[in-house]
């Protein structure tokens, strides 16, 4: 169920607007010529990030290609480190603390 309940939100988010405008804080952000929305979350360091304009395949598939570029968006938007050992992937997002002290 909440497998579905995440794939309908997002369908209803991929209009024509992209994901990070539902999220304040957000910043958009291109690797490797796709967009993905990255934003803070509530604890110190930590960010999500996920595809800007998801399309219906990223909606129903798994993609590890995915989840690689939402760790190098967050290091882009943020100029700071992702922690390996805190990386989440679920559902095509990503959440991960980074370590600024460290660049990538």
């Amino acid at each position: 169920m909440k497998r579905l309940f995440a794939v309908v939100a997002l369908i209803g988010l991929a209009g024509c607007q992209g994901v990070s405008s539902y999220f304040p804080g957000s910043k958009v952000v291109k690797i490797d010529g796709v967009e993905y929305s990255v934003r803070p979350l509530s604890s110190k360091n930590s960010w999500q990030a996920a595809l800007n304009h998801p399309t219906g395949a990223s909606l129903l598939i798994i993609d590890p290609n995915i989840y690689a570029g939402n760790v190098r968006a967050m290091e882009a938007a943020t100029g700071c480190t992702v922690l390996r050992e805190t990386v989440q992937n679920s559902d095509n997002f990503t959440i991960a603390a980074v370590d600024c002290s460290k660049k990538p």
